[in-house]
């Protein structure tokens, strides 16, 4: 249950700073027990190492890197518990919303909430939100690739609202 695991507010952090140790802290933060345990993650604690973001363990291919996502989305969709999140930053130029919006609309989902503004916790527009039933995509205003280390109130917002099955 992710309920076990400790979100602190990134507005008590030093957020607005850059921090140069940000991947040996996720790294530290992803490897502790309590962590693993509540994302169902190395359950067993027999991985051959530590988390690490990279990794030489896993050779990639080129036909990796071009396989589609969709099929499994779709079998993630067709199971019955299974609610799905979906992000972008809106000024992500790896995975921009338009290309984000463009593969969700190739799954052919109805449409079950209007595409709308959502607000922070500050009451300031944090993006735009539109459900497809079990399917929910949000933009993320500011933010670049990595949401919550750019946008960390908003991100924050967003995840503590999914976690806690509550509307944006």
């Amino acid at each position: 249950m992710l309920s076990r695991i400790q979100v602190s507010n990134p507005l008590n952090s030093c957020a607005g700073k850059y921090d140069p140790c940000i991947d040996s802290e996720t790294e530290a933060y992803l490897n502790r027990r309590d962590v693993q345990l509540a994302l169902h993650a190395n359950i067993s604690g027999q991985l051959p190492g530590p988390w690490t973001d990279c990794t030489q363990r896993i050779e990639y291919s080129r036909s990796d890197l071009l396989s589609s996502m969709l099929p499994l989305y779709r079998r993630l969709l067709d199971e019955e518990d299974i609610k799905i999140l979906v992000y972008s930053g809106d000024v992500d130029a790896i995975v921009p919303v338009i290309g984000t919006r463009r593969w969700i609309a190739s799954l052919d989902l109805p449409r079950t909430a209007p595409w709308r503004a959502w607000h922070s916790a500050t009451g300031q527009v944090g993006g735009w939100t539109v459900g497809h039933g079990k399917l929910t995509f949000a933009s993320v205003r500011g933010a670049g690739h990595m949401a919550p280390y750019t946008q960390p109130e908003r991100a924050h917002f967003l995840f503590s609202k999914w976690i806690h099955q509550q509307p944006l």
